[in-house]
């Protein structure tokens, strides 16, 4: 009996000893790395531009694209990261998939433009989109959904149109283009056929798993509206330091090719449609920016590539990027996933490819 009881203390003390490796990470350990490594790259800057070595105009010209970016962007994008928490703590997921008509018809135009009254960005969506699966709702209308949402988002649009002032048929050819292409994605599949058990994987078929990567269960959430307000904010922070990154990250690519590649390479690639429109649609997919920020990353590339080019930028972006197709890959079977991958990609190519090009 008492050698029973030295074995469960040596494993009841292996099992506290582990227990800090079970903890979850820190989410402000990677924000404040960023920052310091920022910090040090100013410094650097600083003292190299006081001594005068080696030319740093290029270096100059870097720093300013990506703060001019990063600094009209983090506002939209924080907008949309406390609207999207909001929406998760307080709205439960039945109600959601009431407003979701069974039928195909009046489903397709609640999908499409629900965006409106559920301003969700891209970087939330899949989560989104995985529940309404879970729930019963059709795939090819929840993809729809999951699809035109981004771009039909309020705060997508006004974001769009504040950088790009004057031109307002952008941010018209981004949402008639987005919307289209989303219904032309969801009439596929509805055609193709689809159920919930083909698609899902087995592990994943529970209904109250939150989706979104912050680790809590739908029957977690909190009841008194003090302790709904407290994870508003954590949810919101989480998922802005978690999606911040990439913004980040695609303002420094961004500002790194506009200052390296010469302007006379800019404009032999303008004059390729098929090839620039190729380049901008695969940048989109690697930056990963947030849809409601996106916008600023295409501007810096005005007058230097056709708005077709950009237009693949900002429409094909928000429907798949890296991050989707990765928690796509962590709900959905891999067959399921590589093909909508590739109906997706194939319907922006082709359709931004005949019809951009004539009206831009």
């Amino acid at each position: 009996m008492r050698k029973r009881n030295d074995n469960e203390m040596t494993q009841s003390s292996d099992e506290v000893w582990r227990e800090p490796d079970n903890k979850k990470r820190d989410p402000f350990l990677i924000p404040v790395v960023i920052m310091a490594v920022l910090l040090v790259i100013y410094l650097s800057y600083e003292i190299f531009k006081t001594i005068g070595w080696p030319d740093m105009s290029g270096i100059s010209t870097f720093s300013t694209i990506v703060t001019s970016i990063l600094m009209q962007a983090f506002p939209f994008m924080l907008i949309g990261v406390l609207i999207s928490s909001a929406l998760h703590v307080f709205v439960p997921d039945g109600w959601l998939v009431k407003i979701f008509p069974t039928k195909y018809g009046l489903g397709f135009i609640t999908a499409m433009f629900a965006g409106v009254f559920f301003p969700v960005c891209e970087c939330a969506i899949v989560p989104v989109m995985t529940r309404l699966v879970k729930k019963g709702v059709s795939p090819a209308i929840a993809i729809t959904f999951m699809l035109s949402a981004p771009i039909i988002n309020p705060i997508v649009i006004i974001s769009t149109l504040y950088a790009f002032p004057g031109q307002p048929e952008v941010t018209m050819y981004r949402v008639c283009f987005g919307l289209g292409i989303a219904l032309l994605v969801g009439l596929v599949l509805m055609i193709t056929g689809g159920s919930k058990a083909a698609i899902l994987l087995p592990q994943n078929s529970a209904d109250d798993v939150c989706d979104c990567c912050c680790g809590h269960h739908d029957a977690d959430l909190p009841v008194k509206m003090f302790d709904k307000l407290k994870a508003l904010f954590l949810h919101a922070g989480e998922e802005f330091f978690s999606v911040g990154k990439y913004l980040v990250i695609g303002a420094a690519l961004t500002s790194l090719v506009r200052v390296l590649t010469p302007n006379d390479a800019f404009k032999s690639l303008g004059a390729q449609n098929a090839l620039s429109l190729l380049l901008m649609m695969t940048a989109a997919f690697l930056f990963s920016a947030c849809s409601t920020s996106d916008a600023f990353i295409a501007r810096s590339f005005m007058n230097q590539i056709s708005m077709g080019a950009i237009m693949g930028f900002l429409v094909f972006g928000p429907m798949m990027d890296v991050k989707n197709i990765l928690m796509l890959f962590a709900s959905f079977k891999t067959g399921f996933v590589l093909k909508l991958s590739l109906l997706i990609f194939v319907l922006n190519y082709v359709v931004l490819y005949f019809f951009a090009f004539l009206l831009l």
